[in-house]
């Protein structure tokens, strides 16, 4: 086990919180951490170059802080597990079946490992068997579950819902400059700065297409890049189109939506129009619940940005040529090339793999996937994706006006935004996600909006949903 700078770094901060530091700020440190998921905290050369990235080494400080003697944070981790139980089952299973299915299953079947195949042959496979990326999948699946418990006990304060808002704004700004600083600098010696971050185990993928620079930021590829910046635009416009911190929150969404449109990614590209589906579904289909002042501003913006990139185009265009090559390659041409066929044969394994278990699974980390619930059927079969399928509504609850529009509750304005935030962050996921584990970053938003906006009938009456946030934080759903 081998310490980087970033976790030194985290262990200076993380002592502080719990000396001097509260749950706002331990909150605030977890969601930080997520800025550097292509980096390392904590490097394991004897489990085959795997690495602990710094939001799982975070949570060691932040349930160090729930612990500590004389908090009152101890009290709620009971509720904070019960509001969490689906996830806690899909958590659970899937650390018991990591290591037991590898095993039960092994040498029965071939698959693609998680570890990249050192072959020509796109498409070749080895024998299942238990190793060691089935040990980090479990850790992970730990470590979402811990995420979960903080995050719900700290939003439970009343406090934590500026700190939620105001990281989320700061974050998507720090993501979008991090990307364009990352290209002005690409290729000069100032770039080393950058590779500092780049330590994780991750495949490193600089390269460019048709002539433009993909934006990567500190991440390792610009796909993992484009998949974070994607939950942060979300979780901005949902809460802009809920009239929270309208100004901060809309400028962070112009700027991150403007960075992935720039990004060449095709994580970025399908996110996007997905979500704008999304966003024109919601406005015209259900017109009660619509948002008509926020959709007007939104349409306004997209006919802007269009026409500023027609007036480019008329200035420089021979631009037009090289992006309609770029989108062309990332989009249509990208299921015919080799790397969409070979994400498509990984999408495959987990059904088939799910057939050959009799809907067993065959344990996290076994396998390789392209999406995370083709990896759920493939390593946790029936009880794994019913489990994770519960906790989504559990957590959007699309039966509640708060889900699709604002609400005159503070609490339940911004618990419908983050959860409804939840459910669309995993689109990335369920195009590229190489694992049944859900991002850490989903977790943080599920789990607030659960605090925010509990699902119990129950607790509908808890003092938090009557409470009004502070002003500076959220306004009245116009």
């Amino acid at each position: 086990m081998e310490l980087t700078f970033i976790g030194y770094a985290q262990i200076a901060i993380g002592i502080l919180i719990i000396i001097a530091g509260n749950m706002r700020h331990a909150l605030m440190f977890l969601m930080v951490a997520a800025l550097f998921n292509g980096s390392a905290a904590i490097l394991l050369p004897a489990l085959g170059g795997s690495s602990i990235p710094p939001i799982q080494f975070a949570l060691i400080f932040v349930f160090l802080r729930i612990l500590m003697p004389g908090s009152t944070a101890i009290a709620d981790l009971p509720e904070a597990f019960k509001a969490n139980r689906m996830l806690a089952l899909f958590s659970l299973y899937g650390i018991a079946t990591a290591f037991t299915l590898p095993r039960i299953f092994a040498g029965s079947v071939n698959v693609y490992p998680m570890q990249f195949i050192a072959s020509a042959d796109l498409f070749a496979t080895v024998p299942l068997e238990p190793t060691s990326q089935n040990l980090t999948a479990a850790f992970y699946l730990l470590g979402s579950l811990l995420s979960a418990i903080a995050v719900w006990i700290a939003c439970r304060r009343r406090e934590a819902a500026g700190t939620m808002v105001g990281t989320l704004i700061a974050m998507a700004w720090v993501h979008a400059i991090l990307g364009l600083v990352g290209v002005a600098i690409r290729g000069t010696s100032a770039d080393a700065m950058f590779e500092l971050f780049r330590n994780s185990a991750y495949v490193q993928m600089d390269d460019a297409v048709g002539g433009f620079v993909r934006i990567r930021g500190i991440f390792p590829e610009s796909s993992a890049y484009a998949t974070l910046g994607f939950v942060l635009f979300v979780a901005n416009s949902e809460m802009w189109y809920r009239s929270i911190r309208s100004v901060g929150t809309g400028l962070a969404t112009l700027v991150m939506g403007t960075v992935l449109f720039f990004s060449t990614s095709s994580t970025a590209y399908l996110g996007l129009a997905i979500y704008g589906l999304f966003f024109a579904l919601r406005t015209f289909i259900l017109p009660g619940a619509a948002n008509f002042a926020k959709a007007k501003t939104a349409f306004a913006a997209m006919a802007l940005i269009i026409f500023l990139s027609a007036l480019l185009f008329m200035v420089a265009p021979a631009l037009v040529e090289g992006v309609v090559d770029v989108v062309k390659r990332m989009t249509i041409e990208k299921s015919s090339s080799d790397s969409g066929m070979q994400r498509l044969f990984w999408a495959q394994q987990g059904w088939d793999l799910f057939r050959h278990s009799y809907g067993l699974g065959v344990g996290p980390g076994s396998f390789r996937s392209s999406s995370i619930f083709f990896a759920m059927l493939g390593s946790m079969g029936v009880i794994g994706i019913l489990s994770f399928l519960s906790y989504l509504i559990a957590v959007f609850q699309p039966w509640r006006r708060s889900s699709w529009t604002g609400s005159a509750v503070a609490a339940e304005n911004l618990g419908g935004a983050l959860g409804c935030a939840a459910l669309l962050s995993l689109i990335p996921s369920a195009i590229n996600s190489p694992t049944a584990v859900p991002g850490v970053i989903f977790v943080i938003l599920a789990s607030a909006s659960l605090a925010l906006r509990p699902f119990d009938l129950a607790r509908r009456t808890d003092p938090l949903r009557r409470a009004e946030l502070p002003v500076s934080t959220t306004m009245a759903a116009q």
